[in-house]
């Protein structure tokens, strides 16, 4: 679980950029001041959050992007909000899961780390990510 939140740190400062061009990496300095975490460790979290509770991923996706639809990093350039248009317009029921991503995977850490065999695995993440989803 902290792999996936350190992750998250580390490459926030370079995921707006490095759609127009690829930046040199500091491994001397993996999160600096700049760091911020992202939509992925907010979900990351949504998802230990339910498992922990009563495995309504749903309910949990949708309080947390509630939560946090205000929060915005303090880092220029970034995108217009935490969250992708689609990804927030099902989170306030105002469509079905559009979500074209791969923020469904990044959010599964959980899964992998709760779940102890295959079959729980495959079925939690599946569970974990279609609410959002394009189906």
């Amino acid at each position: 679980m902290w792999g996936a939140v350190i992750g998250d740190l580390a490459g926030s400062i370079y995921e707006y950029e490095q759609t127009k061009h690829f930046s040199k990496l500091n491994p001397k300095e993996l999160i600096n001041e700049e760091s911020f975490y992202s939509d992925d460790t907010i979900l990351t979290i949504t998802i230990l959050d339910a498992i922990l509770n009563d495995r309504n991923y749903e309910y949990y996706l949708k309080k947390y992007a509630k939560n946090f639809l205000i929060y915005k990093p303090d880092f220029s350039p970034y995108f217009k909000g935490i969250f992708s248009p689609g990804f927030t317009k099902w989170a306030l029921n105002q469509k079905n899961g559009k979500s074209i991503g791969n923020g469904v995977m990044m959010r599964i850490s959980a899964v992998g780390y709760l779940f102890n065999n295959k079959k729980d695995i495959i079925n939690n993440a599946r569970l974990a990510t279609i609410p959002s989803t394009i189906l």
